[in-house]
């Protein structure tokens, strides 16, 4: 052990700290940025901190073994902290401008794989330098504190529990004092100021009255960064940098929201607005034909509409059409209400008109929530629910295409009254993943609505109704009623009417629709609608993939358990034979608890999208209960880990926790999926998911020492242990983000998914449980 002084101890410490406040801070803000980038798809969460976590080991396991080259001293990882702060402008600007590198359009989407690979490149150096900091931190800070080698398994956990102390607090600040205040531009100033500040206390002797080159050059950097964060310039910053995203196209307002990103941009005096980069509302010219074919070919199913909903898509023509009848009252709101907030700053003739009509009543809240609302009140019910929302490429937009939320909408529609939704069709082909995507939504209807029918066209119209109205009218009497009411338009007549219901065409769609078995009801649990979109999407765009959703489709729970089971035997067996196998054991468990412990954390995350909608502005805090309670772990093994002289045996009823975690998790989601959870306990469930993400983080936290002290007891080396532990929990962790992003939850929702994870816990235990090693 090297005589330090004790502030070189606090700085290291503090350094440690900082660590975890930075990446804990600038996953969350990458998250966020790429999710734009992503036009708003959730599942990039899971593939921006899986490439994150992958780059981590890397970090940990190749560039940790140049750790032993080194010399132990505070200034090496300080030279990281320096290399770390000169990263995160260019990363950031990397994240905001992927799309262009990409070669993608505002409003285009992409498909899952180009996404992996845009996060892959993006994060590299930052991932990189994560990994490196934390194992050179482990070697720098056990050679300077442990006097024996069984002092050094505490002082690695030390360096553990400080980085996890410094991502909760950063998921804190992030969400409520970041996200509000700055720019994401001053957020990564802040940061760089921060680390270069605490490298300058690292690189200074304070037993040497002259400054070394390296900390007067570091000073100087720090001394810049922040002139520069305190000046005009920082702003000037973010607004090019904002910019550089819509390269080619005007931008004229760029704000967030909590469930979004809201972007304008101009072009001949047309405004389109974007959702997290997904266009929503076109005004003052709105596609008029879709627009008139939207309002007016389901309202002829009514005899005389009084109450309208809308929601999303409004504002631009759908409410000029409708204030064309007599109705009594329109509701209005949005997917985000800061897309009506933006149309009020930028209006139009158009726009100025729609909203100020006193029968529209604007409902500041998200839409879903909305209906939930009224679906608990007694409110009076409504002849027109419309939903003008994109098709389900999204688990924001699923929500409104899920059987639980065609349930709500049936409690609070008129026994008269329709509910109207769009979707992707064709009057020509319909294609496998149109045709999935078009029956999955049938099948949902279906759930609530005992009638249902579509109006094929270039865009499918599906009507539900509780009455037999939608099927039984005659299109005779259709048109009569069309002509009766005298409604004018630019597009819709009679012959038009004729065109778009004729029974041949009804009777070819419905027929193309039944060519396609095995398609599943669409849930908030299980959100096979966002499957179905994403293989339309790319069946335009990436065809080469489709065979992937189409494996994808045909996944089931037992496809998956059965190979694990057999796998898990096969290694029971071999362990026998190969002792290597049982040296394996501990970090194979440790890689097991990574995978499951992101899967815990995505599962997490996508349910509160799923019910609520929100994890735009919650995610730093979602990521922080998770640190949270693996700093808790952490802590309470380290302090305890001196005296614990079973190990393993503490370490296989840690494994029985975990597993236990898995059976009840599902349960609690059902529950609080459940409609039995009024809508006032919608703030105690989402804390509910804070708590448990913080008993999963708790559990990992716990594992992890266990399996240092172990490992180290039985012949390994700081820097060996640390590597490979570290590394085998990234690597796992960075498979439970793909897969649970790519495939788990697509393919067996999020219930599957927790029953292949306790199958795969069930393993590990098993081969824990039955180790012979000593």
């Amino acid at each position: 052990m090297q005589r330090v002084s004790r502030s070189t101890r606090i700085s290291l410490v503090g350094a440690f700290w900082l660590m975890g406040f930075t990446f804990s801070v600038t996953q969350s803000l990458m998250a966020r940025q790429l999710l734009v980038s992503f036009a708003g798809n959730e599942l990039s969460i899971g593939l921006v901190l899986g490439s994150w976590l992958l780059l981590e080991a890397l970090g940990s396991g190749l560039l940790g073994r140049l750790a032993r080259r080194v010399r132990p001293r505070p200034a090496a990882f300080a030279m990281l902290q320096v290399l770390l702060a000169l990263l995160l402008l260019p990363a950031l600007y990397l994240a905001v401008t992927v799309r262009n590198l990409m070669g993608v359009v505002p409003g285009e989407g992409m498909s899952l794989f180009p996404m992996l690979l845009a996060s892959f490149l993006v994060l590299t150096p930052l991932g990189l330098v994560d990994g490196a900091m934390f194992t050179i931190g482990c070697r720098v800070y056990a050679r300077l504190v442990a006097a024996t080698q069984q002092q050094e398994a505490p002082a690695i956990g030390r360096v553990y529990i400080a980085e996890a102390a410094g991502g909760i607090v950063g998921g804190v600040v992030f969400t409520y004092l970041f996200i509000p205040y700055l720019s994401v531009t001053r957020m990564a100033l802040v940061l760089m100021v921060l680390n270069l500040a605490s490298a300058v206390s690292l690189v200074v002797n304070p037993h040497c009255r002259r400054l070394s080159p390296a900390s007067i050059a570091v000073a100087c950097l720090a001394v810049t960064s922040a002139v520069f964060l305190l000046s005009p310039w920082s702003e000037a910053l973010q607004r090019w940098i904002v910019g550089q995203q819509w390269s080619g196209f005007p931008l004229v307002e760029s704000r967030d929201s909590v469930y979004g990103n809201v972007a304008v941009i101009a072009q001949a005096e047309q405004y389109t607005f974007f959702a997290n980069g997904v266009p929503i509302l076109t005004a003052p010219v709105p596609d008029i034909a879709g627009v008139e074919e939207l309002v007016h070919l389901p309202l002829l199913f009514h005899p005389q509409p009084r109450r309208v909903l809308v929601v999303s898509g409004g504002v631009g023509g759908v409410l000029h059409e409708l204030l064309k009848y007599p109705l009594e009252r329109i509701d209005y709101a949005e997917l985000d209400p800061l897309l009506i907030e933006t149309a009020q700053r930028f209006p139009t003739p158009l726009t100025q008109a729609e909203l100020s009509d006193p029968r529209v009543h604007i409902e500041h809240v998200d839409g879903r929530l909305l209906v939930r609302h009224r679906a608990g009140g007694d409110s009076a019910p409504y002849d027109l629910i419309l939903i003008n929302l994109p098709y389900p490429s999204t688990l924001q937009l699923n929500r409104f295409y899920s059987a639980e939320f065609f349930h709500l909408t049936r409690a609070i529609l008129a026994d008269d009254g329709l509910l109207v939704l769009k979707a992707p069709g064709s009057l020509t082909y319909v294609s496998p993943a149109m045709g999935h995507l078009n029956l999955t939504l049938r099948r949902s209807l279906q759930e609530a609505y005992p009638y249902v029918r579509p109006i094929p066209g270039d865009t499918t119209l599906w009507l539900a109704s509780p009455s037999e109205a939608i099927i039984t009218l005659s299109l005779e009497e259709l048109v009569r009623r069309w002509d009766e009411r005298g409604i004018p338009t630019a597009m819709m007549t009679a012959f038009h009417i004729r065109f778009k219901l004729d029974e041949e065409r009804w009777a070819w769609f419905r027929q193309s629709l039944h060519k396609r078995a095995g398609v599943r009801v669409n849930r908030d649990l299980h959100p096979v609608g966002l499957l179905y979109g994403l293989a339309y999407w790319n069946e335009m765009f990436s065809p080469g993939l489709q065979w992937f959703f189409q494996a994808l489709e045909g996944l089931r729970v037992m496809i998956l358990v059965v190979p694990l089971v057999v796998l898990g035997l096969i290694l029971l067996l071999a362990r026998r034979r190969w002792p290597a196998l049982e040296r394996a054991t501990i970090p194979l468990a440790i890689a097991v608890t990574g995978f499951g412990g992101m899967v815990a954390d995505l599962l997490i995350i996508f349910t509160v999208q799923a019910l609520y909608g929100y994890v735009y502005h919650i995610i730093g805090l979602l990521l922080t209960a998770f640190m949270g309670g693996l700093s808790l772990g952490s802590w309470v093994i380290n302090t305890r880990l001196g005296r614990i002289r079973r190990e393993r045996a503490w370490f296989g009823r840690v494994e029985m926790a975990l597993l236990a975690f898995w059976v009840l998790l599902p349960l609690v989601f059902m529950l609080l999926a459940s409609p039995l959870i009024p809508i006032s306990l919608s703030a105690l469930s989402v804390v509910i998911l804070l708590v448990l993400n913080a008993l999963a983080g708790l559990l990992v936290g716990v594992e992890f020492p266990l399996a240092t002290q172990i490992v180290l007891r039985e012949g390994g080396t700081v820097e060996g242990t640390a590597g490979t532990l570290y590394a085998a929990d990234l690597v796992g962790a960075f498979l439970g983000a793909i897969a649970v992003s790519i495939v788990l939850l697509p393919g067996v929702g999020m219930v599957g998914t927790c029953a292949v994870v306790a199958v795969l816990k069930l393993g590990s235990l098993a081969l824990v449980i039955t180790s012979r090693h000593r």
